[in-house]
């Protein structure tokens, strides 16, 4: 009983260190997996899973680099019309004008994930037939979110 006990506890306390304080998913995207963190930057670690040569390297960055020159402008919007949203709620505008706010801002989102999603796969076509099997999911888990910061392949909070 009390192995199990202590089973239990020692469960939970792995569940809570592995969330690192943010309360789950690294990007605030919903997802309640834990978020651990492995040194070095995105590419690296996709370079170093996947057996990048420099080549494939040096593409898959550049295109990741294009795409975050392009994602920042609307990154920027997208937070601007967060809190255009929560100031209207707050002061009481009328729900049209509410809901004009929140289209705009799924323009928006829907405009970020044309950008992550062209990097994606833009980003793959560098992979050879061998490395697809691994790189697809592992690639598309790196662009989803990716450019919510200022630099795409460090993991940081906003």
């Amino acid at each position: 009983m009390i192995t199990r006990i202590l089973l239990a506890g020692l469960f939970a306390a792995t569940l809570v260190v592995a969330q690192g304080g943010r309360g789950g998913g690294s990007r605030g995207g919903g997802d309640m997996a834990p978020t651990f963190m492995v040194p070095g930057t995105r590419i690296d670690r996709v370079s170093d899973a996947l057996k990048l040569t420099k080549d494939q390297k040096k593409d898959i960055k550049a295109t990741m680099d294009d795409a975050q020159k392009d994602a920042a402008p609307v990154h920027d919007l997208i937070l601007k019309g967060r809190l255009a949203i929560a100031e209207a709620v707050a002061a009481g505008k009328p729900q049209e004008e509410i809901d004009k706010a929140v289209r705009a801002e799924a323009e928006l989102d829907t405009q970020m994930a044309s950008i992550e999603l062209h990097a994606f796969a833009k980003a793959v076509s560098f992979l050879e037939v061998d490395q697809k099997q691994r790189g697809v999911p592992m690639l598309f888990a790196m662009v989803r979110g990716a450019f919510n910061g200022k630099n795409w392949n460090t993991d940081q909070q906003q």
